[in-house]
């Protein structure tokens, strides 16, 4: 029988090698490709109201429920210039809306009426919404439309918050106020 003896100097090196190898795969970026350039960052203030009181007399299961949302939108240059400003609606049906949880990630479109008259849209192709006790955390991906007076064909990425009150009382959460900020790029 052959006992193999290796030194603690012979498979350190070995060991950091093996480990590294995942993290040096995952940053390489692939030949030919650019960094996205920043087109804007738009920070989204806005205001919603649920057609039905979520989460009433403390009952906290997931339901239907529809967000009516407004509010403003003011965007600045890569420099941190002015850009533009405007007025923002969007209609969110949520299939499974609860005081907390995960939520349904929306597909919505957000119309931004800019302050020059012109229009955009942005349509969020995901929104991932963890929510605790009234409080949640937003991840947002998707892109302004083809057909958009500002930013046409950028990509959207966002992050932000929205807060209510009423998750546990009698009558329940009957409206949210969200931060979002956006990043748009192409």
């Amino acid at each position: 029988m052959t006992i193999l003896r290796c030194s603690r100097r012979r498979i350190a090196p070995f060991l950091l090698a093996v480990a590294a190898v995942p993290l040096l795969a995952g940053a390489s970026a692939p030949v030919g490709t650019a960094e996205a350039t920043t087109d804007a960052t738009c920070v989204l203030n806005g205001h919603g109201v649920f057609a039905t009181a979520v989460a009433p007399g403390g009952v906290d299961v997931p339901v239907p429920d529809t967000l009516a949302m407004t509010g403003t939108l003011s965007c600045v240059d890569a420099a941190g210039a002015p850009l533009a400003t405007g007025t923002f609606e969007r209609t969110v049906a949520m299939p499974a809306t609860e005081c907390t949880g995960d939520e349904h990630g929306d597909t919505a479109t957000t119309t931004v009426h800019w302050a020059d008259q012109t229009a955009s849209t942005f349509r969020f192709d995901r929104i991932d919404v963890v929510k605790v006790n009234g409080t949640a955390s937003l991840v947002i991906t998707g892109a302004v439309t083809a057909d958009s007076a500002r930013f046409a064909d950028d990509t959207i990425n966002a992050v932000g918050t929205s807060t209510g009150t009423g998750c546990g009382t009698p009558v329940g959460e009957s409206a949210v106020d969200s931060t979002v900020v956006l990043r748009l790029t192409h």
